[in-house]
């Protein structure tokens, strides 16, 4: 049986998440689709300045922090996307923080190259059972929320003088959020290349 995320049928609904790891080119995508098709699009905002604590650069957030963050942005999502009742391109979509913090409290945000993938899966902790709980509610709710799923692979390096995170960071966090989406049965759309070539993938899957 077709699953109805992932129907032809229903993907003329256009309610489309596009996903995949930090700096893998979301943001610019979705701004050239929407200015190519009209179709609004909903942006998380950064994860940063801790709810009841003093503003702090977000490499310092504690385990809690992280948390809460995580069910703030949450929220902020469900409301931006809930206004856009017809078509509309999520950048990240309601997963985005949450494989953040998953893979953040599990190996840091620098992990050398051999850390391997099961570290991430196999951590342990209170805030860890947390946030596999938390995980549960956010894929049900994206299931429902979106129609179809676009993901970009990592194709290039970070170009942050400083950057935030490793590039091993980067391939863990798109593991995870891609064995999680392939765990709930969603089948994925991946779109890569030049930017005009995304752009005239992204628009024909979201414009069928």
């Amino acid at each position: 049986m077709t699953s109805p995320v992932t129907s032809p049928a229903n993907r003329a609904a256009q309610r489309t998440a596009v996903v995949g790891a930090y700096g893998a080119g979301k943001t610019t995508l979705i701004r050239a689709v929407g200015a190519a098709t009209g179709i609004p699009s909903a942006h998380g905002r950064p994860m940063r300045d801790p709810v009841g604590s003093v503003p702090k650069p977000l490499e310092e957030a504690t385990a809690p922090e992280l948390v809460q963050l995580v069910v703030r942005r949450l929220t902020e999502r469900v409301l931006a996307e809930a206004a856009l009742p017809g078509a509309f391109l999520s950048d990240g979509s309601l997963l985005h923080e949450w494989v953040y913090a998953t893979v953040r409290l599990a190996v840091g945000l620098h992990p050398d190259e051999d850390v391997p993938y099961e570290a991430v899966r196999a951590a342990e902790g209170p805030y860890h059972e947390v946030l596999d709980h938390l995980g549960r509610e956010i894929v049900h709710r994206a299931l429902a929320g979106y129609d179809t799923f676009v993901h970009l692979p990592v194709e290039f390096p970070l170009g942050d003088p400083v950057p935030p995170i490793s590039e091993h960071f980067r391939a863990l966090s798109d593991r995870l959020l891609l064995d999680t989406l392939a765990g709930a049965g969603v089948t994925v759309h991946t779109v890569t290349g030049s930017p005009d070539e995304r752009l005239a993938a992204l628009t024909a899957l979201t414009t069928a």
